[in-house]
């Protein structure tokens, strides 16, 4: 996702056994409700951030679209568009293509599985990555706080990742209230956290960009 600054996404696996279920997945998971968050700045909603998935045979075909734009006093503060679809198959990444409007730079990425890697062609060039990686997008997977690398797909190559997790917190969904857990991520080109409830679900996310911070709300 980005060139900007997470200041919150986190993950919640309370329990032992979806701890261990979770890790048995690790880059694939078995489809789930579609996820849309509304995108919210000082109160008003700048845009949104949906995935969606789609089971083909024995693939999961994960859609994400992300839309926003902030404004202050009536000038464009920052815009960031990005399509990406990432291809799933066994629990590893079979292709990905994507394009990213950030901030008026614009990207390109495009990647399949080969036998040495995951070979991927962004504006930087050709890249070979590890094969059994998620990517910057796998948010919707609470199994990336485990993770130390991923693909970025947003920039076309592999990158660091640190996790750290700051406690449980309630949360408000479109069901309720919910207990999450909450991880500090930290990428070259993110950093911050999300929140999962005891499902493993992504419920919540904070951002930072140029001092202000976007909110990430669960919607209906």
């Amino acid at each position: 996702m980005i060139r900007r600054r997470f200041l919150g996404l986190a993950a919640a696996a309370t329990s032992s056994a979806l701890l261990a279920r979770l890790s048995s997945l690790r880059a694939y998971a078995a489809p789930q409700p579609d996820l849309r968050f509304r995108a919210l700045h000082r109160g008003s909603q700048v845009g949104e951030h949906r995935v969606t998935f789609r089971q083909h045979g024995d693939r999961l075909i994960v859609g994400t679209q992300v839309n926003i734009t902030i404004k202050i006093l009536f000038f464009t503060a920052f815009r960031f568009k990005h399509r990406a679809e990432e291809i799933w198959q066994s629990k590893r990444l079979v292709s990905v293509k994507s394009t990213t409007d950030d901030n008026g730079t614009m990207l390109q990425v495009s990647g399949y599985a080969a036998k040495d890697g995951f070979r991927m062609l962004g504006n930087d060039g050709p890249f070979l990555a590890s094969a059994q990686l998620l990517t910057s997008n796998s948010l919707w997977n609470s199994a990336i706080v485990r993770e130390g690398r991923l693909i970025d797909i947003q920039h076309g190559y592999e990158v660091g990742l640190v996790v750290k997790r700051l406690g449980d917190e309630q949360v408000d969904t479109p069901e309720g209230q919910v207990r999450t857990s909450r991880y500090q991520l930290i990428t070259p080109h993110y950093a911050g956290s999300v929140f999962y409830d005891s499902n493993g679900r992504w419920v919540k996310g904070l951002i930072e960009e140029k001092g202000e911070i976007v909110e990430y709300a669960l919607a209906a």
